[in-house]
């Protein structure tokens, strides 16, 4: 009886153990990344059976404000991307946003099916960052964050010039950098990678945050390279891409829909659709739709899920909003004292009339606000391209990120809000503004005092300043476009 009870309790104890007791988890190894800003980690576990996530957090400096990096990878990534080693029972994934030339303090749990977690405290020791993104670890700083100024984000992602995407905090800290060679003008983040198009190729580069990347050519042989932004579309990347047709070289005029793989979903001519559309209203489109001539300059789209629809932004010219399915015009906003306007009926009968505020001029960044209103950056830089004795429209003395209402039935357009600091900022190219959350934006003056300062700026839609970073500038290569990202709660699935 003594002996059954020996065993009865031995039984008892092994089933008591949790699953991460069983897994018996550990720190294995660690290794330094391609950058400063990632570190390569290895977990020993007894198995990978009853695992269900793996998350880390990056405890932030001393007198900062930006919340901790956090990720987490679910199980289906951790699977997908071959995470686990059964061969030696390891289980390898990143660290990334760690601060560079720091003992950075890494927490990492692990969580099982059964709720039962197993957390180490790992120290990750990195070197200074000296690379071709070193002035973002130096900004200037004229207003810094603070407790109570809260920016409404804690990261962001600056489409560049010098390097690939550069992710900074908001305290003004660099947070992320690959160490792929070349630049990232145009960019996106989704949904575990940064997509990043060539501006000499029809190339697409997937750069993952561990820093490996792939890439793939456009399927389109027509496509000569990527320019200026790249966005989420319905169902791939939206790509703004140069082409050669027939020997007719099309300059910034060309929308194409893309996948991760290069394939070719669906395009918007602009020169066609634009043709067709003055030839059906009388007009000869011959003096406004040029080939081999910039004339359009496609600087941004968006995909607008809720009626299906692009809008684009053509700084010679408009914001132009079109049908996905057809590419049929919708409408057309803008400077109505241009060319377009003034010498084609077929496309001011396209025009929404401005009730209030002032038109997009040399506008960048579109984006749909968290309120339905269009939002874009209103350079005010009269058009630089239009054929000799026509009218290039207004050029401004100052820049504002500009939001809009739009009344598609009666066809009209206001402004309903612009952040106008005192002394003015003007940064008459390049440059964006992106709602981070409700009232919140991160304005990005690419080109602001004379063309010799970047500025990042968050502020809310009262004025509010929650930081102020300058850099020197360096035309539009420190920052094309700034947007938020979510390295405070991001979830790998």
């Amino acid at each position: 009886m003594v002996l059954g009870a020996c065993l009865l309790a031995s039984a008892c104890s092994k089933f008591d153990e949790d699953q991460a007791e069983e897994a018996e988890v550990g720190l294995a190894e660690q290794s330094a990344g391609p950058t400063p800003f990632i570190a390569n980690v290895a977990l020993k576990m007894k198995d990978f059976d009853d695992l269900d996530r793996i998350a880390f957090t990056v405890a932030p400096k001393p007198g900062t404000f930006s919340k901790p990096v956090a990720v987490t990878y679910t199980r289906a990534w951790l699977e997908r991307n071959g995470a686990w080693r059964p061969a030696d029972k390891r289980l390898a994934f990143a660290v990334f946003g760690l601060y560079a030339g720091y003992q950075n303090a890494v927490s990492i749990t692990a969580t099982f099916h059964d709720n039962s977690t197993h957390a180490l405290q790992v120290a990750v020791a990195t070197p200074a960052y000296t690379g071709p993104g070193a002035r973002y670890s130096t900004p200037q700083v004229r207003t810094a964050r603070s407790a109570t100024a809260v920016p409404g984000f804690d990261y962001m992602m600056l489409q560049n010039g010098l390097a690939t995407p550069a992710v900074l905090d908001t305290d003004g800290n660099l947070r992320w950098l690959g160490a792929r060679a070349g630049d990232s003008l145009s960019s996106v983040f989704k949904p575990d990678s940064f997509y990043v198009g060539s501006q000499t190729a029809p190339e697409l580069f997937r750069l993952r945050l561990d820093g490996t990347y792939t890439s793939a050519r456009l399927a389109s042989a027509r496509y000569t390279n990527f320019h200026h932004d790249l966005a989420l579309g319905k169902f791939g990347l939206l790509a703004e891409v140069d082409a050669q047709d027939g020997g007719i070289r099309k300059i910034e005029s060309i929308l194409a829909e893309v996948g991760p793989g290069g394939e070719v979903l669906k395009e918007w001519d602009l020169n066609a659709i634009f043709r067709s559309t003055m030839q059906a209203g009388g007009d000869d489109p011959s003096n406004f739709v040029r080939d081999g001539v910039d004339w359009f300059h496609m600087n941004s789209a968006v995909y607008v899920p809720a009626d299906d629809s692009l809008l684009i932004s053509s700084r010679e010219n408009f914001v132009v909003k079109l049908d996905y399915a057809s590419g049929r015009i919708k409408w057309l906003l803008g400077d109505t004292s241009k060319h377009w306007y003034v010498d084609y009926p077929s496309l001011r009968a396209l025009a929404l009339k401005l009730k209030a505020g002032k038109p997009p001029v040399g506008q960048h960044a579109l984006s749909m606000a968290s309120n339905g209103e269009l939002l874009l950056f209103n350079n005010g830089l009269g058009s630089a391209n239009q054929p000799p004795g026509t009218a290039p429209g207004v050029t401004r003395d100052y820049s504002t990120p500009s939001r809009y209402t739009i009344d598609e039935t009666a066809r009209t357009a206001a402004e309903t809000w612009a952040y106008s600091p005192t002394p003015a900022i003007f940064s008459d190219i390049c440059s964006s503004v992106y709602e981070s959350a409700p009232g919140h934006f991160l304005v990005t003056y690419s080109v602001a005092a004379g063309r010799t300062v970047t500025k990042l700026i968050g502020v809310d839609t009262a004025g509010k300043v929650a930081f102020d970073f300058e850099y020197p500038a360096e035309g539009c290569a420190v920052a094309f476009i700034g947007e938020s990202i979510n390295f405070a709660n991001l979830i790998l699935k």
